[in-house]
């Protein structure tokens, strides 16, 4: 009996044991999932379902045209962002969606004029996690939340506005969505570069023009956040493929690497910095960034950039807005990679 009795107490000790790993491990699961929240109210991707559940394709009708990547125009054309439908709509037809903020972060632009940018009405939140400051910018807004003004500190999963159309070009009630973009600003000193370039239009955005913005695909980051696979953007990003090596002759401090110090990939204090090896991915992120210094053996004038290493591979499968394109097997630099290195450095 008393044999009896301890199996039993060992039955009972290993099943509390065995549901506390499983409390635990759900409890680690949310707590990760928790950093990001969905931006809208449709639970289909949380719930499994595939994208035709949520996701708004342009005039052509193909779903994967809202997503991320060359998929537009035959792959032509780069789409840096998530287009999320609605699931709610007014007597008249409107979407109605309230937009959820994805994280915690502080309101630092918020467009209220659709005809100044194909945007139209849009905001931008900024997010610190450890060493990173990165981005969400939620766009075609119809109306913000009441009082919403740039200072405001937004908890995750806040309102901030109403899905709709907005845009200085015409979007029809039939694909109301709210464009979703997750990345990084390029530079504190957009406006300089800008001037430079001989626009024919003014810049209405300051540092908050798309041209200063680079992002990381947002579907494939909710999905690794969900799958467990990441529990951070960094993690997230020290597990995209680097697409290009390209190193940058300058001993400048690009403000980027101020921003973002857990990107670089060791110290440089007290060091005399030369040159920059900085690797991109596949979409132009400069993911890692390795000082090189005056006591390493390599040569070069100020300014001078060159191609260091490339993923043939993975460039062969990218049909748009790659960071260099291969001539004859000679890597060279595209005019994309030239516009984000002369906003990093302020290169002219």
């Amino acid at each position: 009996m008393q044999a009896y009795h301890l199996i039993m107490r060992i039955d009972l000790i290993n099943f509390c044991f065995s549901l506390l790993c499983v409390l635990s491990f759900f409890l680690c699961v949310q707590v990760a999932q928790a950093n990001l929240v969905w931006p809208t109210p449709n639970k289909a991707f949380n719930e499994g379902y595939s994208i035709e559940s949520f996701v708004q394709s342009t005039a052509s009708g193909r779903i994967e045209s809202g997503l991320f990547g060359c998929v537009r125009n035959h792959g032509r054309r780069f789409h840096e962002g998530l287009d999320l439908s609605p699931t709610m709509y007014d007597s008249q037809g409107e979407a109605k969606d309230p937009i959820f903020a994805i994280a915690s972060g502080v309101v630092v632009y918020v467009n209220s004029e659709a005809s100044s940018s194909s945007y139209g009405r849009y905001i931008v939140l900024e997010h610190n996690e450890k060493g990173l400051t990165y981005f969400s910018l939620y766009a075609h807004i119809s109306k913000f939340a009441n009082g919403l003004e740039v200072g405001d500190r937004i908890q995750s999963g806040g309102v901030i506005g109403i899905m709709g159309r907005s845009a200085n070009y015409e979007i029809p009630k039939s694909r109301a969505h709210l464009h979703l973009e997750i990345g990084f600003k390029l530079t504190d000193h957009f406006q300089a570069w800008y001037d430079r370039q001989n626009f024919k239009s003014l810049n209405y955005h300051g540092n908050w023009n798309g041209m200063n913005l680079v992002g990381i695909d947002p579907l494939a980051l909710f999905t690794a956040f969900r799958e467990g696979q990441v529990s951070s953007i960094k993690d997230y990003i020290n597990n995209l493929t680097i697409s290009a090596r390209i190193r940058i002759f300058t001993n400048s401090l690009p403000d980027f690497v101020g921003k973002h110090p857990a990107l670089v990939t060791r110290s440089n204090l007290g060091r005399n910095i030369i040159a920059w090896d900085v690797a991109f991915s596949p979409y132009g992120l400069p993911m890692q960034w390795t000082p090189r210094f005056d006591n390493e053996g390599i040569t070069g004038n100020e300014g001078d950039v060159s191609v260091l290493t490339y993923n043939r591979r993975q460039l062969s499968t990218q049909s748009c807005h790659t960071v260099v394109n291969v001539d004859h097997g000679v890597p060279l630099i595209s005019q994309v990679s030239l516009r984000t290195l002369r906003l990093l450095f302020g290169l002219h």
